[in-house]
This record gives structure tokens, sequence and C-alpha cells, in this order.
């Protein structure tokens, strides 16, 4: 499969699918998504994990705004790996650990369901046949899965979670390990499905000290809805 060649400021990045890129370019990069107030006396020791990093893009955005940050990155998608590899390797962006697996609630092997209409959008990837919003063709891939806190052994300054619809699954399990006592800050995709509503997602960060905001397209939403949208939530206790 041939790779595309773009630049995001220094940084040139290969990727497939060329609307998907652009697309998430823009969430990123012009609307910034992923956008923190942090405070500048701590950028230099900024422990961050990012799962579902995909083709990079959200690495390429934290290394952008904090250099010296340390960050695990997670991309269960054997066909997209490579290409996160090499975007990390080529822009030779350092204290970045890569791994190729899924997070999920336990420790086992399990079905992934990746795009097969032959667009190679593969950003949709997930543990829901034909995505969260069941309009994408899938075809299941077997990856192996662990859970988050297997990796939270310190403090943990930003978490973000694009997981395509499992978010939920994932917070639940950082519930209970007791996890979120060393996560300061969280960014989560929230994909809304049958098997996850946001008031069950949100109660679960409020009962752990967070002070919870909703962004949708790089803007602040006062009333969220069971809708694509991205939840800030930040450490208040």
């Amino acid at each position: 499969m041939d790779s595309n060649i773009a630049k995001i400021g220094k940084y040139s990045v290969s990727y497939f699918n060329k609307i998907e890129f652009r697309n998430l370019k823009k969430e990123i990069f012009k609307d910034e998504i992923y956008h923190l107030d942090i405070d500048k006396d701590k950028t230099n020791e900024l422990n961050i994990i990012d799962v579902g990093a995909y083709i990079g893009l959200s690495i390429i955005y934290f290394t952008s705004r904090y250099p010296n940050a340390h960050i695990i990155a997670f991309e269960p998608n054997p066909n997209i790996f490579p290409l996160l590899e090499e975007n990390v390797e080529y822009n030779n962006i350092k204290n970045v650990q890569l791994h190729n697996i899924a997070i999920g609630e336990n420790t086992r092997d399990r079905e992934l369901y990746i795009e097969s209409s032959g667009f190679a959008a593969f950003s949709t990837a997930s543990f829901i046949k034909d995505a969260w919003n069941g309009k994408q063709k899938s075809r299941p891939i077997i990856v192996k899965t662990e859970p988050l806190s297997k990796s939270i052994n310190k403090k943990v300054n930003i978490l973000k979670i694009d997981t395509e619809g499992t978010e939920y699954e994932i917070i639940k399990e950082l519930d209970v390990s007791g996890s979120f006592s060393k996560i300061e800050n969280l960014l989560v995709e929230y994909h809304p499905s049958k098997n996850s509503k946001l008031q069950n997602l949100v109660k679960i960060l409020r009962k752990n000290g967070y002070d919870i905001s909703y962004r949708q397209d790089g803007r602040e939403l006062e009333e969220p809805k069971e809708e694509l949208i991205l939840i800030v939530a930040k450490k208040t206790v």
C-alpha cells in the first residue's frame, strides 16, 4: 500500500487516505481539539499517554507544544503501526514509546474491526463492527489487548483516548484499578453507541475528582448531547 507525504510545519507526515488526513489535520492543528492550559513550569517534565495514536498526528501536536514531554502511545492496527513508527522516526521525535497493542478491560486476544472498502481509512478501527456509527464496512483482525492501568505506574499529566466507541470500557477499568489518582488531565473522544452513555462516563470522572467540559469542532459546548464530542476532564482535588 503506497503512502502520501505532507508537511505540517517542520514535520513531514506519511499517510494513506487524503480526505481522512485533511480532516484529522484540521481537527488537531487548526481547531486544536487537544489544547490544554498547562503550567509552563511543568512542560519540561510532562508524561503523556496517547491511546489510539493512529499515524501520529496527535503525537506531533503534543511534541510541538511540549518538546520535552515523555509520550507512551498505543495503536492496535498492524496495517497502520509501521506508518506511525515511520512518522515518529523520520521526524526524529524523541522520548516516545510506541506499542502495537489495543487497550481494553483485560489482557486477551480480541477482534478489531478495520475498514474494508479499500480506501485505507483506518482511523475508524474499533472493537465495534462497522464502526461506532454503523456506517462503514469493516472486517475483523485479531489484536492483543491489555488494560491501560498496566502502563500507569507514575503521574500522567495528559491522557488522550480515541478508541472509536470503547472509551467507556477503558474509563471503567481505570476506575476499578484506582488509576485516576495518578492522572491529571484527560482528553476523551466520546463516540455514542449502544454500549455506552455519556452520563455514565461523566459520572465516573466526576466521582474521581474531575471538572468536566465539552468540545465539538474546536468549540466549547454548553449542553452536550449523545453525539461525537470531546470530553475534557481536569483534576480538581
